[in-house]
C-alpha cells in the first residue's frame, strides 16, 4: 500500500480511523485497487486492529472499499458507470438549480461567484489544484444553495464523497480544467443577466461536457 503519514491518536478511535482512511481514499493518496492492510494502518495510526476493521467495514458500506474473501480490504475504484450515473444526477440537480437561482441572485452574489472564478483561475496558474477543487466545489454548491431548495441540498450531500473523488481525478487533465474554467465564466455571465433558462442550459452543457472529457481521458473499467 502507498506510504501514509503517521497520525496523532484521538479519543474516539473508530470514527477517527474512519475519517482518516476515508480522506486517504478521497484524495487518492491510496489508489484504486490498492490493498488496505489492517496491520499497516494499525501501526501507522498507533491504534489496535479493531477500530481499523470497523472503519473499513463502514467504508465498504459506503462503496469506497471492497473486500476479497480471505485476502482483505481494497480501495474500490470508480467505473464508467459510476461516472455516468453521478453526472446524470448532477445534470438534473444543477441545471434546475441554476435556472431557479438566476433571477434571485443579488449583485453581491454575482460578485461572489465572479470572485470565486477569478481565484480558481489564479489557483490553476500557480498549480494549486487542490485549491481549485475546493473553489469549484464552493462555486457549484453556492448556486444550488441559491435555488432555495433544501431537498436539492440533501441530495447533493448524499453525492458529496463521490463528487469530490471525481473532482480530484478531473484535475489530472489540465485541458479539462481549462475548459471547465471557461464554462464557469460563461455561466457567471448568464447568471449576471438573470437569465434562468440560459443558465440552466449552460450548466447542463457544462456537466455533460465534463462527463464526456473524464470518460475519454480516465482509464476506467466499464462497470
Amino acid at each position: 500500500m502507498t506510504e501514509v503519514q503517521e497520525f496523532n491518536r484521538p479519543s474516539d478511535l473508530k470514527d477517527w480511523a474512519y475519517s482518516k482512511i476515508k480522506q486517504l481514499i478521497l484524495t487518492s493518496q491510496v489508489k484504486a485497487g490498492e490493498q488496505l492492510r489492517i496491520e499497516t494502518l494499525s501501526g501507522k495510526m498507533g491504534i489496535s486492529r479493531t477500530p481499523i476493521r470497523e472503519a473499513l467495514l463502514k467504508l465498504e458500506g459506503e462503496g469506497l472499499v471492497r473486500t476479497a474473501s480471505r485476502v482483505g480490504f481494497f480501495v474500490k475504484g470508480l467505473t464508467k458507470r459510476d461516472l455516468r450515473e453521478l453526472f446524470e444526477l448532477r445534470e438534473i440537480i444543477e441545471a434546475y438549480a441554476a435556472e431557479k437561482a438566476a433571477p434571485c441572485l443579488s449583485d453581491d452574489d454575482i460578485l461572489y461567484l465572479s470572485g470565486l472564478h477569478k481565484k480558481a483561475v489564479e489557483a490553476v496558474k500557480s498549480n494549486q489544484l487542490e485549491v481549485f477543487v475546493d473553489l469549484e466545489t464552493t462555486f457549484h454548491t453556492f448556486i444550488i444553495e441559491s435555488s432555495d431548495n433544501q431537498r436539492l441540498l440533501k441530495v447533493l450531500e448524499s453525492l458529496k464523497d463521490l463528487t469530490y473523488r471525481e473532482r480530484i481525478l478531473s484535475v489530472q487533465s489540465i485541458e479539462n480544467v481549462a475548459k471547465s474554467l471557461k464554462e464557469h465564466e460563461d455561466i457567471v455571465q448568464v447568471l449576471d443577466q438573470r437569465d434562468g433558462h440560459k443558465a440552466g442550459e449552460l450548466m447542463r452543457l457544462h456537466i455533460r461536457e465534463v462527463k464526456k472529457r473524464l470518460i475519454e481521458f480516465l482509464d476506467l473499467p466499464d462497470d
